[in-house]
Parts: C-alpha cells; sequence; structure tokens
C-alpha cells in the first residue's frame, strides 16, 4: 500500500479513537488502527471489541492495500508532523513507512487480517437526531456511573427507547445507580422511522466513546441492528454491542405532585451546594436540609474537618422537614439545567427528590434522601 494522505484530514479523528485502542483487550491488534484504501480515500477502523468505529477520509492513493499501525503513535506522528501532505506506505514484513521530504519514521505493524471484523451498517432505517441534543443527553446520561465491579447491565448501561407520547416521536435515556436516576428525553422528526425493538441497554462506556465524535452543530442518524446501536454521521459511523438485561420500571417515579414543588433560583442553589460540599469527605457526603417558615438551611458535620451551614430565603409554608442527601448529586443535576429557576419535589426523607428546570420537562434527576 502507498497513499498520501493530509495532515488535517486525520489528525483529529486519530485522537478521539485513543479510547477505543488504548483499552486492554484479549487481543493485541486492537491497540491498532486499521487504515484501508478505497478509489480515492481510505478508511480508518478502530475497536475495543464491544465499540467500533469506521470513517472515510480522503486519500492519494498510488498503491491499494490495507495496514494495521500502532494508533497511538501513529497519533503522535501525524500530530507533530511538520508537513500537510504525509506519504504512508508498506514495506518488507508489515513494517510501514511515515515520511516527507525531510522526514521519516519506520513502524512495525502488524496483520490486518487478523484485525476484528466491525459490523457494517448497510440496509437500516436510521433516526435523525439533532447532533447537539444527542450529546447533551449522553452528556447527562453517563454521569451517572457506578464504580467497582459492577456487572449489573441495568446500572452498567443506559436505559433506551424510542416513544410515542401526544403524537410526537422522541428518543428517552434513562441511567441510574440506585441512589439517583436521570430520564432525558429527545425529539425526533414527524417522519422519524422507529425499529421494531424500541428499548435497550447501551453500555455507558461505549456511549463515552461516541460522545467524542458528535459536533455540536447538524444532525446524526441513530438506530438499532440486531444486538447493536449505530450512531450515524456523513463519513463515519460508530457501532456498540448492546447489554443483556432488564431495566427495573421507573415511570412512577417520574410523577410529582405539586403540593411538594419549592423553586429555587437556580445559581444560588448551585453556588450555595457547592459551598456545602467544601466539608464534604467520602465518610461524610451528607449534608441536612432543613425546611421551615420560608426559609432554606443547609448544615454539614464532618467530625474530620469541621461544620458549616447556610441560609436561603425562598417561599414555604409547609411543614418543617429535615431531610439529609448527597450535594454532589443536585450539583451535577442543576448543572445540566439552563433555566433560570429550578424545582425540587420533596415529599418527605423517604421518597425521592426530583430535581428539574422550571418549564422543560425533558430533563429531570431523581434523587434518593440519605439517612440521618
Amino acid at each position: 500500500m502507498r497513499i498520501t494522505i493530509k495532515k488535517d484530514d486525520i489528525s483529529e479523528v486519530l485522537s478521539r479513537i485513543q479510547g477505543l485502542t488504548g483499552k486492554k483487550t484479549s487481543l493485541a491488534i486492537t491497540e491498532n488502527v486499521l487504515v484501508k484504501t478505497l478509489e480515492n480515500s481510505v478508511t480508518l477502523t478502530a475497536t475495543d471489541l464491544e465499540t467500533g468505529f469506521e470513517g472515510v477520509y480522503p486519500a492519494e492513493v498510488q498503491n491499494p492495500g490495507e495496514i494495521a499501525i500502532n494508533s497511538r503513535k501513529f497519533s503522535e506522528i501525524v500530530k507533530n508532523f511538520p508537513t500537510e501532505d504525509i506519504h504512508i506506505q508498506e514495506l518488507e514484513n508489515k513494517w510501514i513507512e511515515i515520511s516527507s521530504q525531510n522526514v521519516e519514521y519506520h513502524l512495525v505493524g502488524m496483520d490486518p487480517e487478523e484485525f476484528p471484523t466491525v459490523p457494517k451498517v448497510d440496509d437500516i432505517d436510521l433516526t435523525v437526531v439533532p447532533s447537539a441534543a444527542f450529546k447533551k443527553m449522553i452528556d447527562k446520561s453517563i454521569i451517572v456511573t457506578v464504580g467497582g465491579n459492577e456487572k449489573r447491565a441495568h446500572l452498567t448501561g443506559v436505559f433506551f427507547t424510542f416513544l410515542e407520547k401526544e403524537s410526537q416521536k422522541m428518543v428517552r435515556m434513562v441511567s441510574t445507580d440506585l441512589k439517583r436516576l436521570s430520564k432525558v428525553d429527545c425529539l425526533c422528526g414527524e417522519n422519524a422511522s422507529f425499529p421494531e425493538e424500541t428499548s435497550v441497554i447501551i453500555p455507558k462506556k461505549g456511549l463515552g466513546e461516541i460522545h467524542k465524535f458528535l459536533e455540536n452543530e447538524g444532525n446524526v442518524e441513530i438506530g438499532i441492528k440486531e444486538n447493536h446501536f449505530i450512531v450515524k454521521k456523513e463519513n463515519e459511523y460508530a457501532i456498540i454491542n448492546l447489554m443483556d438485561g432488564k431495566f427495573p420500571p421507573y415511570e412512577e417515579l417520574l410523577q410529582t405532585d405539586p403540593e411538594y414543588d419549592i423553586v429555587f433560583d437556580r445559581s444560588k442553589l448551585m453556588m450555595m451546594m457547592r459551598r456545602m460540599t467544601i466539608l464534604t469527605s467520602d465518610d461524610y457526603r451528607g449534608v441536612i436540609f432543613h425546611f421551615n417558615n420560608d426559609e432554606f438551611t443547609i448544615r454539614t458535620v464532618n467530625a474530620i474537618l469541621g461544620e458549616s451551614k447556610e441560609t436561603m430565603q425562598i417561599t414555604y409554608d409547609g411543614e418543617p422537614r429535615e431531610i439529609a442527601f448527597n450535594p454532589k448529586y443536585f450539583l451535577e443535576a442543576i448543572g445540566f439545567i439552563s433555566e433560570d429557576m429550578v424545582i425540587l419535589n420533596i415529599k418527605d426523607d423517604v421518597n425521592p427528590c426530583i430535581v428539574r428546570g422550571e418549564k422543560d420537562l425533558d430533563y429531570l434527576n431523581i434523587i434518593m434522601p440519605m439517612k440521618i
């Protein structure tokens, strides 16, 4: 194989696929990117065996062929290459030369025949969604994470479903770690084509990799093919292996009783929560919310670091209440709300608090109270 390719055409994509090729798998070749020629272009393919990526980029093809080249080193070379034109050719015994007039690298390649197959996405119905909105959906979902060696699909994955609600077509993502739950909806066009399989569980790690390829403008196409979730742009697509398992019922948790709505200034509440986290730690994560006579008080007591207390005036005429929460969850939830006012729907110290914007119901968070 011998090609000439532009630095600007591949530098960014090589950087973005490092999350895939940098993962340890049972196959050493997944640390490589597969470069394969087409008529006037090349395909770059990467996979970690759970998530795959393929993109097509312009190139001048002198001799056709395919090579498997170490992804990290290839990316570093391209990023720091002194000229726009990069010449790549295969030598004997899988050696690869990357050069220009004044620079020359020789890297050991691997057998491209050993590279895992990334499924193609031809002949399937895809649904168009705004790229920026879909990117934000992923942001709001994958922030709800579990640590350790958790294997349960409903905790390590995101529940994804196609919905038709009040004559509107939408996609929904739901994510939970049992202590909180995030629900986010995104409207699709009226002519959106939904597949027969409407509900699946997608690994959060795979969605995190897909997030890197999404732009803040334009549209992307999404769909389901057999046991794969697909996200496609004009010249690129990513494909994720779906997870086996069943997501627990959650719909009843989304219901709110207006009687327990408390309205807050988003910015003030955000700063208040941030100040309260200063004295929290892994052993002392909770803060106490106290509501009484149009007054909201937060206090935290940390036996090692100290204590803090802050009060805010609000509109509240209910019974006095005292409930403990993890303020980090509120910071993450409120951080994704763009409205000036947010609503906390708090019933008691047993039921979860529902956090949402004053007008936008497409995104809400459910946060479980802590034991005092």
